[in-house]
């Protein structure tokens, strides 16, 4: 390859030249903008010397300082532009000078004046102003901006060549190399590089117009199979939506039966089925339920308008009937017959029932467990014969696993539900005899305690009366002492048998422990209450039980504390159990068998 002109040589001076035009454009325009702000510097020094200095220099002078004079004529020359600066006195005569070799271009004179005399100057201030001083600052400034600008320029075409060389022309060189013609032994003459790689590629254009009818031919033969490809890819495509759609159907009915509740299970089994015949275009649609006694117990069917169905004529079906068909489901778990006649000659009973029901086509799964057979889910086809595809198969299988999965939650929610009933009658036992009091009956302690806060929390507004009776069985433990405990216990029973139909409507009997009884009377005032324990007194006393150890009679007999409401002395329940207590103590000091209420005092003894 040869170049007449490379690239590299060509852009170096025409950047080089390019750069040498712009350095100079720079600086004309950079004179000219500083000479015009020189000008302006001049134009403020005498206003700036005004504003900044006079004031002090004027001080200084009414003061007669000349150590601040001079300093402060040292501030005004060390500003831009002045080269001497005089101070003269009110006749003339110059004070204090101070000058710079530097020719002045003109002098300004500025009175210098003090408040103190009005408007008599106290000498004036002579200023000798140089351009030139600015202009050798501006030349100055031009020269090391236009230094800086030159290197800038010489860095950058230096990077420029780098950068050109290595990511344009190394790229163009292996590009030419690589589309030149393998064969092409001829030398190029060329102008540069780009040039070079131009000739290249009108000798590769050539070399590629042979290619190009090849490839038309190639083209035509692969637009054929790209149509066969086509019409192969729209049968796949309308086979893979119609898959989606079974599988979107599967989950939308998969979620419907998850979330319903088992009661609502066979509405939306016969919704599926009839979702599932349609979409697989079936003639009959069936889920056949197994019992653990391997009969078909329920049936559930879907049949297309005009077909008859069939379902019941299995139900109660024993399993164990089918010579060849349920042996099959059970070991494969999927039989699929697009005609009859592929049974075997063992299943000719059951394909002389299928005939009779009509059926052309059939294809059953198997619904099974860790071995135990749930049911099954079929499909038949009445109105001709088909075969069974892959996809409808497949479909079929998740359906039944969907299914699988419903009987089984509704088996696990039925199963809960008894054990739920059961745990639920177990605890209300539990209750109770936790509440109960194991000997009489009667409720315990715990639940009068309740139910006594329960009615004073009601009453205590004063809408509602409520009445305590608490009951003693008169020297019981001398009646243990004499005739054993289980004697004892014998008469807390018919005691308590005896309380009780005393205690209608909503009073509350309780043993609240040993021979001591509690009875709530709610709506019951104090009259009703003391008449109430006086009944029960008499009754217990009437009763005649033998006892002959008691200082008090010769029957059991008890002792009744009776207290009511009353919400000025009652600020608690505790309280209204405190005043029955202690009407309960004070009829026994009295000599028990008697009835002590806080409103009726001394009851009758007998």
């Amino acid at each position: 390859m040869k170049l007449a002109k490379p690239l590299i040589p060509q852009w170096l001076m025409q950047t080089l030249l390019a750069g040498c035009l712009f350095c100079l454009l720079v600086a004309g325009v950079r004179f000219y903008l500083g000479s015009q702000l020189q000008q302006q510097l001049l134009q403020r020094i005498p206003q700036q010397v005004q504003q900044q200095f006079m004031p002090l220099l004027a001080q200084s002078v009414w003061d007669v300082d000349p150590a601040m004079e001079k300093r402060l004529l040292q501030g005004i020359q060390s500003l831009d532009g002045v080269a001497e600066v005089s101070l003269l006195n009110t006749r003339g005569q110059v004070q204090l000078t101070l000058a710079a070799p530097l020719p002045a271009s003109h002098r300004i004179e500025l009175p210098v004046q003090s408040a103190g005399t009005g408007d008599q100057p106290l000498g004036t201030l002579r200023l000798s102003l140089s351009l030139r001083s600015l202009e050798y600052t501006l030349w100055r400034e031009i020269a090391q901006a236009m230094a800086e600008l030159m290197l800038a320029i010489l860095l950058l075409a230096w990077l420029t060549r780098r950068y050109l060389q290595q990511k344009v022309l190394a790229p163009l060189a292996a590009l030419a190399s690589r589309w030149q013609s393998p064969d092409a032994h001829e030398q190029i003459v060329a102008q540069d590089e780009i040039a070079h790689l131009g000739q290249i590629l009108q000798a590769h254009d050539k070399h590629a117009g042979t290619q190009l009818k090849q490839a038309k031919q190639t083209c035509y033969e692969l637009t054929q199979q790209r149509d066969q490809l086509s019409s192969l890819l729209a049968m796949r495509t309308a086979e893979l939506e119609q898959l989606s759609r079974f599988h979107q159907t599967v989950s939308e009915m998969s979620s419907r039966l998850i979330q319903l509740d088992h009661a609502d299970i066979e509405g939306e089994i016969a919704i599926a089925l009839s979702r599932i015949g349609n979409l697989l275009e079936v003639d009959r649609c069936y889920l056949f339920k197994v019992a653990p006694s391997l009969r078909i117990h329920h049936t559930q069917e879907w049949c297309r308008a005009g077909v008859p169905s069939t379902a019941q004529q299995y139900e109660n079906y024993p399993l164990q009937e089918s010579a060849w068909f349920v042996p099959q489901l059970i070991k494969q778990h999927l039989v699929a017959l697009s005609q009859l006649e592929d049974m075997p000659p063992e299943g000719h009973n059951e394909r002389m029932r299928f005939a009779a029901h009509g059926i052309q086509s059939i294809a059953v799964v198997t619904l099974s467990y860790q071995g135990q057979v749930l049911g099954f889910f079929g499909c038949d086809s009445v109105l001709q014969k088909r075969d069974w595809l892959d996809k409808e198969l497949t479909l079929m299988r998740l359906f039944s696993e969907m299914l699988c999965h419903t009987l089984l939650q509704r088996q696990y929610r039925q199963a809960h539900d008894v054990t739920r009933q059961a745990l639920t009658l177990a605890h209300e036992k539990l209750d109770g005899m936790v509440n109960i009091d194991g000997l009489t009956g009667l409720a315990n302690r715990k639940v009068f305690r309740q139910q006594l806060a329960k009615h004073y929390s009601q009453s205590k507004d004063g809408s509602q009366a409520l009445s305590l009776l608490l009951i003693n069985i008169d020297t019981f433990t001398d009646y243990n002492a004499c005739f054993g405990h289980l004697e004892g216990d014998q008469c807390l029973i018919r005691l308590a048998a005896l309380m009780q139909q005393h205690a209608t409507g909503q009073a509350v009997l309780a043993r609240l422990g040993g021979d001591e009884f509690g009875l709530l009377l709610p709506g019951a005032d104090t009259a009703a209450a003391y008449r109430l324990g006086e009944k029960l007194r008499l009754a217990i006393w009437q009763l005649g039980i033998p006892h002959i150890s008691s200082s008090v009679s010769t029957c059991v007999t008890a002792s009744v504390g009776v207290a009511s409401l009353d919400t000025t002395r009652h600020d608690s329940d505790g309280a209204l159990q405190e005043e029955a207590a202690q009407c309960l103590y004070q009829a026994k000091q009295l000599g028990r068998n008697r009835v002590i209420s806080a409103r009726h005092g001394l009851g009758p003894a007998v």
